[in-house]
């Protein structure tokens, strides 16, 4: 059986951001404004506020196709909408790697600020397969970094916070998670993650892709 430091016990991913290549935001408002044949710097606050409802559940991706024309004044169809939309995930084949490289007795999950459809996406990846639980902010109503967010990470892994070490690329959600008592492993840049990650785990493998 594989042992973490004391008493660390399970670790747990964002996804945005630490599965992709910089943030899903980033990419996702950029490709709807060049679908609506707008600037990317115009859409993104109203992008961005819309996105605060549709990542807890407030309305599906039908919804959010109807308020982001009425918001930017432009039409498209729902399909066309919604594979920009989908599409803008850009992979970090590194975290993947890792993820693959882990041993199967360490408890996984995940927690994250997403969207219907695409939560569906990432759960379904064959890929997250050693993932235990995914705590998604649309189906518990709540982002990080509200603290109930990551209440109820320690929920679905059934274990307290100070055993469980958290890996996101915000280092706000960082911040929030050390003061509730997880162990906060921040993704900012590949080389300082990877020193971290050999600080705090000097016994688990870590891929080629991290250096």
């Amino acid at each position: 059986m594989t042992r973490l430091p004391q008493p660390l016990r399970a670790i747990a991913f964002d996804w945005g951001g630490v599965f992709t290549e910089g943030t899903f935001d980033s990419r996702a408002h950029a490709r709807l404004a060049e679908l609506h044949g707008l600037s990317a710097a115009d859409v993104l606050p109203r992008y961005l506020e819309l996105m605060e409802g549709f990542e807890v559940g407030e309305f599906d991706m039908p919804e959010f196709h109807r308020r982001f024309q009425a918001a930017v004044g432009r039409t498209s169809t729902l399909p066309a909408f919604r594979e920009a939309f989908l599409g803008a995930v850009r992979e970090r084949k590194a975290m993947y790697d890792l993820l693959s490289a882990l041993p199967e007795d360490v408890p996984l999950a995940m927690l994250s600020n997403n969207a219907p459809e695409l939560c569906d996406v990432v759960r379904d990846d064959p890929r997250m397969r050693k993932l235990r639980a995914f705590v998604f902010s649309n189906e518990i109503g709540v982002r990080k970094p509200d603290e109930r967010a990551f209440a109820a990470l320690s929920s679905a892994l059934a274990l307290s916070p100070a055993t469980t070490v958290f890996i996101d690329d915000n280092s706000d959600n960082i911040a929030a998670c050390e003061r509730l008592g997880f162990v906060g492993l921040l993704l900012d840049t590949v080389p300082a993650f990877a020193a971290r990650w050999r600080s705090l785990f000097p016994d688990l493998p870590l891929p080629p892709g991290f250096g």
